[in-house]
C-alpha cells in the first residue's frame, strides 16, 4: 500500500483548484458566447437556426461544467450531446449546394454517435440494476 505524503496532499488539492477555476472559466466563456451571439442576432435582425444550435452548444457545455460540480465527475454522454449538436449545426451552415456523400457522411457520424449515447445509456442501467441485484442477494444470503 502506498501512503499518502504532504506533497501528494498537496498537489492533490493544487490540481482540484486549478480544475475548478478553469471550469469557472469554460462557463464564462460560453456566458461571454451566448451574449455575443445575442449581440450578433440584434445586429442581424433576424435568428437563424444556426444561431440557435450555437446557443445550445454553449449551454450544454455550462450544463457540463455545472454537472461537474454537483456529482464530481462529468457523464460520457453529454460530450457526446455536444457532438451530435455541432454535426448538426454543421450540416445547416454548409447549406444546400453541399455535396451529397459529404451529407451522408456527417449524418452517418450523428447517427454513430446516438447509438454510441443508447449504448452507454443502456449498458450504465444494466449495470446499475446488475450491482443492485447482486448487493440485495449478498445481504439476504447474510440474514439469511
Amino acid at each position: 500500500m502506498h501512503s499518502e505524503t504532504p506533497i501528494d496532499r498537496w498537489l492533490s488539492i493544487l490540481f482540484l483548484y486549478i480544475e475548478k477555476a478553469v471550469l469557472v472559466g469554460v462557463g464564462g466563456l460560453a456566458l461571454v458566447g451566448i451574449g455575443q451571439l445575442i449581440h450578433g442576432i440584434y445586429q442581424h435582425g433576424e435568428v437563424r437556426l444556426e444561431d440557435l444550435l450555437l446557443m445550445f452548444i454553449f449551454i450544454e457545455i455550462m450544463a457540463m461544467a455545472n454537472v461537474y460540480f454537483l456529482r464530481r465527475s462529468v457523464p460520457f454522454t453529454y460530450p457526446m450531446f455536444i457532438a451530435v449538436t455541432a454535426l448538426s449545426r454543421l450540416i445547416v451552415l454548409q447549406g444546400k449546394n453541399i455535396a451529397p456523400e459529404n451529407l451522408i457522411y456527417e449524418g452517418g457520424a450523428i447517427l454513430l454517435v446516438s447509438l454510441a449515447i443508447l449504448i452507454i445509456r443502456f449498458s450504465q442501467r444494466y449495470s446499475a440494476e446488475t450491482m443492485g441485484k447482486a448487493e440485495r442477494h449478498e445481504e439476504d444470503r447474510h440474514q439469511g
